[in-house]
């Protein structure tokens, strides 16, 4: 490529700058921003009602691309391949904090949509354990098949038994949770101890 050749596009566009600066407008025929609009801009940020009333040659799409380009507005997320696959090893196991880590800048409830969005889930977290060690038996094996309390209610046909935590009340309803191990596929059996 010739010297010549580059030596004139430099000398062209620095011909045009110049042109745009005695003129104030840009070749499309919009108006440069100044620097009286730019510190206006950073005073009112971000009420876009106040800045379209001040700046009222400026559209408001006009302003909210100056207020990016002055960096007032934070950056957006980008949910391209490598953030998606990052966010999709990460979101259904990995603690919340690790994940907002790993996405610096962008709030919790932004990364959850983008996983909604994706349809990346959460892992289920397990039953909490009850202390009755028939019924806690039964939680998990609701959760090894991926059964709801409610589900289970309707098949064992137990009213809200398990969906209320009846299980909380001081003698547990073991006609229900006999029902419940029948429907999972087990039985409700007494083990006596051998030593007495």
């Amino acid at each position: 490529m010739d010297l010549a050749y580059l030596a004139k596009n430099v000398a062209s566009a620095e011909r045009a700058r110049l042109r745009l600066l005695r003129s104030g407008f840009t070749i499309s025929g919009h108006k440069i921003w100044s620097s009286d609009e730019d510190k206006i801009c950073q005073i009112f940020y971000p009420d876009y009602f106040a800045l379209c009333q001040i700046l009222d040659t400026r559209s408001k799409k006009a302003i909210q691309t100056r207020c990016q380009r002055l960096g007032l507005v934070p950056a957006r997320q980008s949910w391209q391949w490598a953030a998606r696959q990052q966010l999709r090893k990460l979101y259904p196991a990995a603690h919340r904090d690790e994940i907002c880590e790993a996405f610096p800048g962008v709030e919790w409830k932004k990364i959850q949509s983008a996983a909604r969005y994706y349809g990346y889930r959460r892992t289920k977290k397990p039953y909490k354990i009850t202390g009755i060690l028939s019924l806690d038996q039964s939680r998990r094996r609701c959760y090894d098949i991926k059964w709801t309390m409610r589900d289970l209610d309707e098949e064992a046909g137990t009213k809200r038994y398990f969906q209320t935590r009846g299980y909380r009340s001081d003698y547990p309803n073991y006609k229900a949770i006999g029902r419940a191990a029948i429907v999972l596929g087990g039985r409700l059996e007494v083990r006596w101890n051998e030593d007495s």
